[in-house]
């Protein structure tokens, strides 16, 4: 029976130390992305180095050590090629000698040194690809599209509430002389919780009745701004229906959100004044066509007044010319009617002479002077037929009142006629 060999824990350990020692006798260099990144109070820095595969879960992991006196050294060249520090989702080339940790039987590397163009070069390379797949979606000139308020009081603020550039932004607002309105939602903007903050919050305030969105955060290295490069934050600031102005402080290069976004801006201070200045303009503009309307008020009033003048002088000059026209016509009027009038009264006392003269020969006394009189029955009127006997009757002469009682009475045409 053949006895199998038994290794005590120690001896495999040390086993595995030699082997390492062996395969890797000097520092290796190894790439891949940091997750689980914790600085402890030792100031030692852990974390671990993950392959993701291309549905990016984890495949394979490696844990890394940092030891604090190594770390001033990786943190300097990090520093000088301004990578930034050390941060979860950053992919890294790092140096490192591998290690076997037998009290807790662990492979480790302990690092040594990193290469940060390898960072700054990766994120280069996926920022591009980023923006070839925007471009291919038609998303570069989306929100640059959307039409600007002329004047956009009501601005939603994204950024971490309380931050430098929070404070920057709402010191330029309120330092303006207009009545501008700030609805803020708060967001990470750096680590493992900013691109689902950066996302939720530009999708919510997309809903607000805002004017323009202002996503801005204060400045940093390139891998601080990692979040401001990823295809989802830039997706949901290119496809908002709301304008979208940024604001995020880094002065060389510019961002895929700065790419995608209505107006891009180096600081949250300049995307302040930008929108403080484009209400000054507009007030401006409106206060010069106040003054220009005004001018034109007077303008057209003084105008109008030296037409009155001149029409009311025309009037009055026309006037008097008509006036001494109309008097002269009145003065010709008059006389005519004058003389029409003197013409008519002669011509009427000539026939009221005539009238009077035929009613002086027709008078009843004249009449009477010529030996006629005017019989009356006892009633006093004229007797012109025959009186029955018995009557009283009245005739008077021109000097005389006779009275008499009828006898007989009869006509003279029937005795004519008998006879």
């Amino acid at each position: 029976m053949t006895t199998t060999h038994t290794w005590s824990v120690a001896d495999l350990c040390a086993a595995v130390r030699d082997t390492f020692a062996a395969v890797f006798p000097e520092e290796l260099w190894l790439e891949g992305e940091i997750v689980g990144l914790k600085d402890h109070s030792s100031g030692h820095v852990y974390f671990d180095l993950v392959e993701p595969d291309a549905a990016g879960s984890t495949v394979d992991k490696m844990s890394i050590a940092l030891w604090r006196g190594r770390r001033p050294g990786v943190e300097s060249v990090l520093s000088r090629a301004d990578a930034g520090p050390l941060t979860d989702g950053i992919k890294v080339r790092i140096r490192g000698e591998l290690s076997f940790y037998a009290p807790q039987g662990r492979v480790q590397l302990l690092m040594t040194a990193i290469d940060p163009h390898h960072t700054l070069g990766t994120l280069a390379v996926d920022k591009e690809k980023v923006l070839q797949r925007l471009s291919h979606s038609g998303l570069l000139e989306t929100n640059s599209a959307l039409p600007l308020p002329v004047v956009p009081l009501h601005i939603g603020l994204i950024t971490s509430d309380g931050s430098a550039a929070y404070n920057d932004f709402v010191n330029e607002i309120a330092s303006s002389a207009y009545p501008f309105k700030i609805s803020l939602i708060h967001s990470s903007v750096q680590g493992t919780d900013a691109e689902r903050d950066l996302v939720a919050a530009i999708t919510a305030m997309s809903k607000h009745h805002v004017d323009v969105i202002a996503v801005v955060r204060g400045g940093g290295a390139r891998t601080d701004l990692m979040a401001f490069d990823l295809e989802s934050v830039a997706r949901v600031v290119a496809e908002s229906p709301v304008p979208v102005f940024s604001g995020i402080g880094h002065e060389i290069d510019r961002s895929v959100v700065d790419e995608v976004a209505h107006t891009a801006f180096k600081t949250p201070t300049a995307c302040a004044v930008a929108l403080v200045q484009r209400v000054q303009a507009f007030n401006q503009h409106l206060s010069e066509g106040s003054k220009r309307l005004a001018v034109l008020a007077t303008s057209r009033h003084d105008r109008a007044a030296e037409l009155v003048t001149s029409v009311a002088r025309t009037i009055n000059d026309r006037t008097r010319r008509t006036l001494a026209v109309n008097e002269e016509r009145l003065l010709a009027v008059r006389s005519r009617l004058q003389d029409l009038v003197r013409g008519a009264m002669s011509h009427e006392t000539q026939r009221i002479d005539r009238i009077a003269d035929l009613v002086g020969a027709l008078h009843p006394d004249r009449v009477l002077a010529r030996g006629f009189s005017i019989t009356r029955d006892k009633n006093g009127d004229i007797v012109r037929g025959i009186v029955p006997p018995g009557n009283e009757i009245s005739s008077e002469t021109t000097s005389a009142l006779i009275v008499s009682t009828v006898t007989d009475s009869r006509l003279r045409q029937m005795e004519e006629t008998n006879g």
